[in-house]
């Protein structure tokens, strides 16, 4: 990225932004700025008030909701809901899409801007005049969940560009794409750019950030912390070397100087056993190969490889969740030999897998690992009540389970009124500590963390890699399964690579680097 000339003209400015929630101040009089052909990277730890900020900006939040002013080319603008904001040339890009499968990449261009008498042909041939425009390969007959998850971003973006957006906001983009995606999603920000569009870029990973910003606001507790340009006076830009501990300390207000806690030292004792475990599909065809290895008390090993190397699906098999009575459902066929403790283990289902020692913190939180319309409270409850074989309701009556939320809530350092507000409510942070705090509560010998620091923030990632060193050291096994290596080197005594269901390469943590990762996953 190369910055060149003056500051282009302001395009967007929100003003003195306040919002309340009953009990809790949401936005203290934020304000920020965006100019034409810039990418603002606005940051900050997960409740500290990015999301709500978005929320008003692109008018979930009405005008009259909230207090302050939201100016755009110099106009005061009154938003009443999401359509007036796209009416101004707003638009979102979110981390979590939201398309229709069944309707076709043109039907989604022109949603909302329908006539009363409808002519199809013309309209799929001018949305595949201006898909060629944008040179992004869709083509405008093709249903929407047909497409990748790269592609079904691309087709989010054609929408904001076909209703002409000037500022459009990108919410963790990257949180499901390939790598080669990734490099395909910075390449149309730097054009979106250089077109003089204002782009506000939400993200909790620091190589996009030096990757692609111009600016940086961050944001703490719902107000104003700091704010950095990339340019330096001479015209050069400063090294991340230098901003990243600034910006760090911004973000969580103080500072960390090491993210990762020193390891634990491994006990002898193997407290899971994996032998030979092979899984077919329903259509036949095998996706894990004659699979083996163990974990160490004490010891955390991790997962790495290429989106489709099998990584999950190993977690997701000891669970039991490719079994006829798991999750998955029938049709998938699981062999090999699962021991926990010595002693072998049969594993039908995820519960079986709960009752002999077994946890596992999906990387889907929302879907997988969470009630978002129940409280806290309840959903601490979930796990234990499953391997309890007791009633939900009896258990989370008791004394006893209000007590160990309570617990909870403070040794993780959840941001929550009380237990009993509702897990939809908190940010994704704290969601994911509310998810291992559930597991926890089982007394688990075994960890499974399927993408722990998914869409969190380095404050949050610190705090979850501080559990993880503690668990290791109270002698649990743990299992991780990480896309970002920095985190699987800074964690793991042992590295395990996968390629196409197999295990390709082991490697300690002496002899472990990125490139030689790399090199077992795709060789």
């Amino acid at each position: 990225m190369v910055l060149q000339g003056k500051a282009p003209a302001e395009l967007l400015r929100l003003e003195s932004i306040t919002k309340d929630f009953p009990g809790a101040r949401a936005l203290d009089s934020v304000s920020l700025k965006l100019h034409r052909g810039e990418v603002l990277a606005l940051m900050g730890e997960n409740g500290a008030g990015k999301s709500t900020l978005m929320k008003v900006l692109s008018g979930v939040w009405p005008h009259g909701s909230f207090d302050g002013r939201i100016v755009i080319d110099g106009t005061d603008r009154a938003f009443a809901d999401t359509r007036d904001a796209h009416s101004a040339g707003i638009a979102m890009i979110h981390q979590e899409l939201a398309l229709f499968p069944e309707l076709t990449v043109a039907e989604h261009l022109v949603l909302d801007q329908l006539p009363s008498v409808i002519s199809w042909k013309p309209i799929f041939e001018r949305a595949q005049v201006f898909l060629d425009s944008l040179g992004f390969g869709l083509r405008a007959e093709t249903r929407v969940g047909r497409l990748s998850i790269g592609n079904r971003q691309l087709v989010e973006i054609a929408r904001a560009l076909y209703r002409d957006a000037r500022v459009l906001v990108f919410d963790e983009p990257t949180s499901a794409l390939s790598e080669s995606e990734v490099g395909r999603l910075y390449g149309i920000i730097r054009k979106l750019r250089s077109q003089g569009r204002g782009i506000l870029y939400i993200t909790h990973r620091m190589d996009e950030v030096f990757e692609l910003a111009d600016r940086l606001v961050v944001l703490r507790d719902g107000k104003n912390a700091s704010e950095f340009h990339r340019q330096e006076g001479s015209g050069g830009l400063r090294p991340r070397s230098e901003l990243e501990p600034l910006l760090l300390k911004a973000m969580v207000g103080r500072e960390i100087r090491e993210v990762f806690p020193e390891k634990s030292v491994p006990r002898d004792e193997v407290v899971l056993q994996i032998d030979h475990l092979s899984m077919h599909r329903p259509n036949g065809r095998q996706r894990l190969h004659d699979i083996s290895f163990q974990v160490r008390g004490g010891e955390v090993v991790g997962l790495a490889g290429l989106l489709g190397s099998g990584r999950s699906e190993v977690l997701e098999a000891v669970f039991g969740h490719y079994h006829p009575d798991g999750p998955k459902g029938p049709g998938y066929r699981v062999e090999g030999e699962i021991r926990v403790d010595g002693r072998q283990v049969t594993v039908r289902s995820p519960v079986d897998a709960l009752r002999n020692g077994m946890a596992f913190l999906s990387e889907d939180r929302k879907g997988n690992g969470l009630m978002l319309g129940q409280s806290i409270l309840q959903n601490l409850g979930l796990a234990a009540t499953a391997k309890s074989k007791e009633g939900i309701l009896a258990r989370i009556a008791r004394t006893p389970e209000e007590d160990a939320a309570r617990r909870w809530i403070a040794d993780l350092r959840v941001r929550c009124v009380d237990s009993g507000q509702a897990v939809g409510q908190l940010s994704g942070g704290n969601q994911q500590k509310v998810v291992l705090a559930k597991w926890l509560e089982t007394g688990p010998r075994v960890l499974f963390l399927d993408e722990p620091t998914r869409g969190v923030d380095i404050g949050a990632k610190a705090e979850i890699y501080q559990w993880i060193s503690r668990l290791a050291s109270e002698g649990l096994a743990i299992v991780v399964v990480s896309s970002e290596l920095p985190e699987l080197l800074g964690l793991s005594h042992r590295v395990l690579v996968l390629r196409e269901g197999r295990i390709s390469a082991e490697l300690s943590a002496a002899e472990a680097t990125q490139e030689k990762i790399m090199e077992a996953a795709s060789l």
